[in-house]
């Protein structure tokens, strides 16, 4: 009987434990950055600290996890986050675990000094990006890394999901 109590409050001690480890990794998340952070109520909440961690244990310094914009861009998206580290920032886009980015081709094409994103295959999106510098797209399962301009820190990405 003791261990059916105990069981569940080593696994809460255990789960509080790693995220105020994460929380350490985070003194550079605030005044205005604190106040984006995600919030545990986030459906996405528990994968972006499970990314948090597994980038972590890969030798990145997570400085802040907070709120994206890029929650709705695809059909059947769990959510997103941005990540904010010392090897600079990244949005990551989450779907549901039993699910992929695998089928999804990235089509970019440039207009002047623009870079125009579109999207084909699943999942579907009926969104167009428009940025000002190159997005570099990385696939990891469940997870779409979007890296905004940052060319060396997408391969680092890249290199890291391969292992």
């Amino acid at each position: 009987m003791r261990l059916r109590v105990a069981l569940p409050v080593l696994l809460l001690l255990l789960t509080a434990s790693m995220h105020s480890s994460l929380l350490a990794q985070s003194s550079d998340c605030t005044g205005k950055a604190a106040q984006a952070q995600l919030s545990s109520v986030d459906p996405v909440y528990v994968d972006a600290m499970e990314l948090a961690r597994y980038l972590i244990d890969h030798g990145f310094i997570v400085n802040c996890v907070q709120g994206s914009k890029m929650q709705h861009l695809f059909d059947g998206q769990k959510g997103a986050a941005l990540y904010r580290t010392d090897r600079g920032s990244f949005e990551a886009l989450f779907l549901s675990k039993t699910e992929t980015f695998d089928a999804l081709e990235v089509v970019e094409q440039r207009q002047g000094t623009r870079y125009l994103y579109s999207f084909r295959g699943t999942p579907k999106s009926p969104t167009h990006m428009d940025s000002s510098k190159p997005d570099y797209f990385v696939k990891f399962g469940n997870v779409l890394f979007d890296v905004s301009g940052d060319a060396e820190l997408a391969a680092t990405i890249q290199t890291l999901v391969r292992q």
